[in-house]
């Protein structure tokens, strides 16, 4: 019997901050540093200390930052807690008044999820999906506990995991499956050509030098893989088989993520500001919301997608043809 459940934190995420705080400003501020120290032998730099003292900021505030996202939540029979930092909050389950599984809120211009506790004392506590790991895990068990409190018949006192969580299930495509592949290139789009010719004038920037040193080649792995970080995820593309949506990346070719086309709730696919190809956001009734970015498929592709996702009973709904704001789950 499953105890207890624990929802962590959004590691990808984490690694994005920690990039832009350990390694770059880190490397930044390591190299102005030595500028500094080298300059200083003969007189006191004011320019390079500034600089240097602004990237020092940034790796403090950078840092201090990608730790606020480092939350774990974990639920047992009797409640939810949420550690975070050195702090901790406990819900007990019989303290909780109401709960808003998903709203979209508008922070800073910027539209995310949240989920909303609402205790009998009338605080409030809020969730942002996008901070954890399958978030939607938390939203089921979130779920059964608001239909229980809307059933006055039913005073809910410890939570049965092992029911209320669905089972594990095993993808497996079959060969005998039809499958179809929706998909042109991710080499002659354009954030493909983007990706590979920073990469290519990276690289020949490196080894054109006539030697090359520790620090120099510690940087060429860091910035590929910077690079990888920033392209890779407008590089997805679609299969489509008898019982599943499969989603899987042109340069992170180890990942596949599998939907079950019975699980799916809605697909919708936006244009963003600034993008150059367009974005799928799969909602299955289990309360999972997965967005992916896609510059790999032409418009004859996407047409072709859709289709195959209504002829398999998937609702799916286009508004790319105009700007929309990006929602973060």
């Amino acid at each position: 019997m499953q105890e207890y459940l624990k929802i962590r934190p959004n590691l990808k995420l984490i690694l994005v901050f920690s990039f832009f705080s350990v390694f770059l400003f880190g490397l930044l501020s390591f190299h102005m540093f030595n500028r500094f120290i080298e300059e200083s032998i003969t007189k006191f730099d004011i320019p390079t200390f500034l600089v240097l003292s602004f990237f020092i900021f940034l790796l403090v505030t950078t840092t201090l930052f990608s730790i606020n996202f480092f939350s774990i939540i974990e639920i047992n029979k009797k409640e939810v807690i949420i550690k975070k930092g050195f702090s901790k909050k406990i819900i007990r389950i019989e303290n909780i008044k109401n709960i808003i599984l998903s709203e979209i809120n508008d922070s800073y211009e910027i539209l995310v999820d949240r989920t909303r506790i609402q205790l009998k004392n009338d605080e409030i506590i809020n969730l942002y999906s996008f901070k954890y790991q399958d978030f939607f895990k938390l939203k089921i068990i979130l779920n059964f506990i608001n239909e229980s409190i809307k059933n006055e018949n039913i005073k809910l006192e410890k939570l049965n995991l092992d029911f209320i969580l669905p089972h594990k299930k095993s993808f497996k495509i079959n060969s005998y499956n039809k499958t179809k592949t929706f998909n042109f290139s991710h080499v002659l789009s354009f954030t493909g050509i983007f990706f590979y010719g920073l990469v290519s004038i990276s690289l020949y920037s490196f080894f054109s030098r006539e030697t090359l040193n520790i620090y120099t080649t510690l940087q060429i792995p860091v910035i590929i893989t910077f690079l990888i970080l920033l392209f890779s995820n407008d590089m997805n593309y679609f299969t489509i088989s008898d019982n599943y949506l499969i989603v899987k990346n042109s340069i992170r070719f180890w990942e596949k993520k599998y939907f079950d086309l019975n699980e799916i709730e809605s697909i919708n696919i936006h244009r963003h500001f600034r993008q150059s190809g367009k974005t799928v956001v799969i909602k299955t009734k289990l309360f999972e919301n997965r967005t992916y970015s896609s510059d790999n498929l032409l418009s004859k592709h996407w047409e072709g997608f859709k289709i195959e996702l209504r002829n398999n009973n998937v609702a799916v709904f286009d508004d790319s043809d105009r700007i929309s704001k990006r929602v973060i789950y």
